[in-house]
């Protein structure tokens, strides 16, 4: 077989139940599915995940194959483990979990194809949670607005050549995705930002980004000091302080990394407090 177009990771533990409603949509993807390969990389899995895999094997593919690993509990190296694997020039990582609408690929692969300047592709999104779902409008990539929150969404379309340029994903933060992108963005890499959402992202308590909120400041300061380059010294400092509970450290607001003036402030306030 020639090497796919398109190398599709799905990393999975337990989410045996979501495999046939991912494989329907691949199924619906504009295009076809005859340059993809498809991986799925199972976490030690306990439910019927090999029985329900089945879908995704039986889908019009390029190649299919699937990775049962011994059970490590983190997304990142269940993740990496597939990037290892994959063939294709292009790279995707689905959570089983994800809806991708029926023109989400054709999408990513349009942008990249007609801006040749551009590393990863991706689009807005829907939010799903308790019930309820509500479109996030992303903005167009900037360095400076992915220092203090993740303005990309769970999934984008990469070149291999930024996975390969990568250290892989993290398994010393819980926003290992994050973390990921501003690898990408530290190694000089193009975003293309295709309007309009694409795909569903549902948020329930089984899944590693809704308890990624219990762990919010231990988390981000550690995409700080992975990354120590893409970030202003004070901030750096935060980090560091963050990590051995000092009290000045604010954590501030879930999904924000403070910038370097509201860093001050907390320094400033410590001193007063002192003084």
């Amino acid at each position: 077989m020639s090497a796919p177009a398109l190398s599709i990771i799905v990393p999975n533990h337990n989410y045996g139940r979501y495999l046939p409603r991912l494989a329907a949509s691949l199924a619906g993807q504009q295009g076809g599915l005859d340059a993809v390969e498809l991986i799925l990389v199972d976490d030690g899995p306990t439910d019927d995940s090999r029985q329900e895999a089945a879908a995704l094997k039986a889908l019009p593919l390029a190649g299919f194959s699937a990775l049962w690993l011994d059970h490590c509990g983190h997304p990142g190296p269940v993740r990496n483990a597939g990037f290892a694997r994959a063939q294709g020039g292009l790279i995707l990582c689905l959570d089983p979990d994800d809806i991708p609408g029926p023109g989400y690929l054709a999408a990513c692969l349009n942008a990249l194809a007609e801006r040749p300047d551009a590393h990863l592709a991706y689009t807005d999104y829907t939010h799903i949670e308790d019930g309820h779902a509500r479109d996030i409008p992303l903005p167009d990539f900037d360095p400076g607005l992915l220092r203090v929150q993740n303005i990309l969404p769970p999934a984008a379309v990469i070149r291999r050549k930024v996975w390969e340029a990568s250290v892989g994903y993290r398994a010393n933060t819980a926003y290992e995705d994050w973390d990921f992108w501003v690898q990408a963005a530290v190694n000089g890499f193009g975003f293309a930002r295709v309007p309009g959402p694409r795909f569903g992202h549902p948020m329930h308590g089984a899944n590693l980004s809704y308890a990624a909120r219990k762990n919010d400041a231990r988390a981000k300061a550690a995409i700080v000091l992975n990354n120590a380059l893409f970030f202003p010294a004070g901030v750096r400092h935060w980090a560091d302080a963050v990590m051995t509970g000092q009290s000045w450290a604010d954590p501030g607001p879930r999904g924000i990394i403070p910038t370097l003036d509201v860093v001050r402030s907390m320094l400033a306030r410590s001193d007063t407090d002192r003084g």
